[in-house]
């Protein structure tokens, strides 16, 4: 079984047709890009996927979960490294603050800002932002 498959996706916002027919497989191990100029419905797809926007017309089957990262990296200005990545495992999948913590040290060792824990996004470079918001996502344990 794929791990993401998509059928016959359709999407529209009032007579703005966005997605017509859609359908592609993600089998374990893919890399997949979604790729197109502004406005062409990549960001609406990702949202009729992961359910954050209702499709017209749709088969989607998913085993799994979703971590994404858009264009926009979205950190919390007033928080440290550690606290953008720790808070919504804590928070919301009410996960072990000690677990959610070693994870995130662990994290940030791989993307090589393990001296990062305590900086704020402002003090970093935008690729060091851009890997903290990686972090973040995969913290969810997607």
């Amino acid at each position: 079984m794929s791990l993401l498959e998509v059928k016959n996706l359709k999407k529209s916002f009032g007579d703005n047709v966005v997605l017509k027919d859609i359908s592609f497989n993600v089998e374990k191990g893919d890399v997949l890009s979604i790729i197109g100029p502004s406005g062409s419905g990549k960001s609406t797809l990702l949202r009729c996927i992961t359910d954050l926007e209702t499709e017209d017309s749709e088969d989607i089957n998913f085993d799994g979960t979703f971590g994404l990262v858009f264009q926009n990296f979205n950190l919390f200005p007033h928080h440290s490294v550690m606290k953008n990545i720790t808070n919504a495992p804590i928070r919301v999948q009410k996960r072990d603050k000690a677990e959610v913590y070693e994870h995130a040290r662990d994290l940030l060792k791989k993307m090589g800002l393990e001296d990062k824990e305590d900086a704020y996004p402002c003090e970093l470079s935008g690729c060091q932002q851009q890997r903290v918001s990686i972090a973040r996502a995969l913290a969810m344990n997607p």
